[in-house]
């Protein structure tokens, strides 16, 4: 059947068979391949959860908040932690807090904090670059540890 392009609320959007599909911008699918790429290096990098070594369902964790797009995709603003210790961040933020810092040590926050907490908008040709740099580092982290 026919695909149909119009927008709604600034939003391009595509009917097709009755149901509407977002289409995704350039801007976006960087940002999710790179965050995609972010992730895969920290856990590389790390190899278990940094608070209780486990090994179980890990994710990349930001230290400062993705919001500030200066340390969105710098691996050194990450750190792995399993599903179990990520999850309480949505619960109990400050306790969660309190474990970032009992694992990078207060210093280390407040240094991350300061240099990312700039606010700044990437444009295209870095977001590419910023892809290609991660897949590098992905591959390099990746031999230097043996992992695939």
């Amino acid at each position: 059947m026919g695909e149909r392009k119009f927008r709604n609320r600034g939003k391009v959007m595509k009917k097709k068979i009755g149901k509407f599909k977002k289409i995704k911008s350039e801007r976006k699918k960087l940002d999710e391949a790179n965050l995609k790429l972010w992730s895969l290096c920290v856990r590389a990098r790390d190899k278990t959860c940094r608070n209780c070594n486990s090994n179980y369902h890990l994710q990349g964790h930001h230290i400062v908040t993705r919001q500030y797009k200066l340390s969105r995709y710098n691996i050194d603003n990450g750190l792995t932690l399993c599903r179990r210790c990520h999850f309480p961040e949505h619960v109990n933020p400050e306790r969660f807090r309190d474990m970032i810092l009992n694992i990078i040590g207060e210093e280390k926050y407040l240094e991350l904090k300061k240099k990312y907490m700039i606010l700044y908008k990437w444009n295209i040709t870095e977001l590419r670059e910023i892809k290609t740099g991660l897949k590098v580092k992905l591959k390099q982290l990746q031999n230097d540890f043996g992992v695939e």
